[in-house]
């Protein structure tokens, strides 16, 4: 690693020692010779590498993403019940969100400084996951499981609810109760009708002019 010559090697070892560091204290007082120190290397590596302390933070946020688009990818590929799969989508998010709070805050903070060519990329593999769930929302309601609704607002919805969960929760919080507090509004929600029976008994009905169908 002394060496000048950069290498992706190199980068993803900073990169990947960096998310563990950061995940470990608040932003402001994680200092760059801590990864340095950790890495065995000087901190002027680190800088030969990234600009800035933040714009190592945005890598590591990036590495994170990634590995968070491919496991919900991975979900969504899937053939399964709209609960099931909703279920797993949130338990994935807020499991990964829950570890690494400080990273989502952040981004949302440095959002407007990304560059152009990262925004456009997180922005298509966003839009790819939303689509995917789209699809999945959309196949319940073919098979009469919910009523029919605008499919892109309620996956926008249900991310942002796994976004609240994750940014607002307090001490007291537990990821399992808010994974079932967020598949339980959204399912419950888009259900149609009160009275209806929930996801949660698996017994989901059409529902014309909110009235369910027997």
């Amino acid at each position: 690693m002394r060496g000048r010559k950069k290498s992706e090697e190199t980068r993803k070892a900073i990169v990947h020692c960096a998310a563990e560091v950061f995940s470990q204290g608040e932003f402001h007082e994680v200092l760059t010779d801590d990864i340095a120190q950790r890495l065995g290397i000087g901190k002027g590596t680190i800088y030969r590498y990234f600009d800035s302390k933040e714009d190592l933070y945005l890598a590591a946020i990036s590495e994170g993403l990634n590995g968070l688009h491919q496991a919900i990818l991975s979900v969504l590929e899937q053939e399964a019940p709209l609960y099931a799969t909703v279920e797993t989508v949130a338990r994935t998010m807020i499991g990964h969100l829950w570890r690494h709070r400080d990273f989502y805050v952040l981004m949302h903070r440095l959002e407007a400084k990304l560059k152009p060519e990262q925004r456009a990329d997180w922005q298509s593999r966003r839009n790819e996951m939303t689509s995917m769930l789209c699809r999945v929302v959309e196949r319940a309601v073919s098979r009469g499981e919910i009523a029919p609704l605008n499919s892109r607002m309620a996956v926008e919805m249900l991310f942002g609810m796994i976004r609240a969960a994750c940014v607002y929760r307090d001490e007291s919080d537990r990821p399992e109760d808010l994974i079932r507090l967020a598949v339980g509004v959204f399912i419950d929600g888009v259900s149609g009708s009160r009275g209806v029976p929930t996801a949660r008994t698996r017994t989901l009905k059409v529902i014309k002019g909110g009235t369910p169908r027997s």
